[in-house]
């Protein structure tokens, strides 16, 4: 591969150019304020409430006897609904 002379001058020139606009501190700094973001933060954590240690040991959770029952029911008269995505319409039958 064969590079000419002015090819390399030609890059070499705009990366010369291309590091004159680089800046040592970021555009905004000093404008803005060190809080800035903690109001996102603090929604967050308003939302997400943490169990307490008695929560995450009772991980039981009782069957319905009525829904298991009308599951078996659709499952021997076949009458089963078939998963449909969430983008798609469902089909009349």
């Amino acid at each position: 591969m064969n590079l000419s002379i002015k090819t390399i001058a030609c890059v070499g020139l705009s990366l010369f150019i291309l590091a004159g606009c680089t800046t040592a501190k970021p555009a905004l700094h000093g404008r803005l304020d060190p809080n800035f973001g903690d109001a996102v933060k603090a929604n967050s954590q308003a939302h997400a409430v943490a169990p307490t240690q008695a929560q995450k040991t009772n991980t039981y959770i009782p069957s319905d006897p009525y829904r298991a029952t009308l599951a078996r029911k659709n499952y021997r008269e076949n009458t089963v609904e078939e998963p449909v995505a969430i983008n798609q319409k469902k089909s009349k039958k």
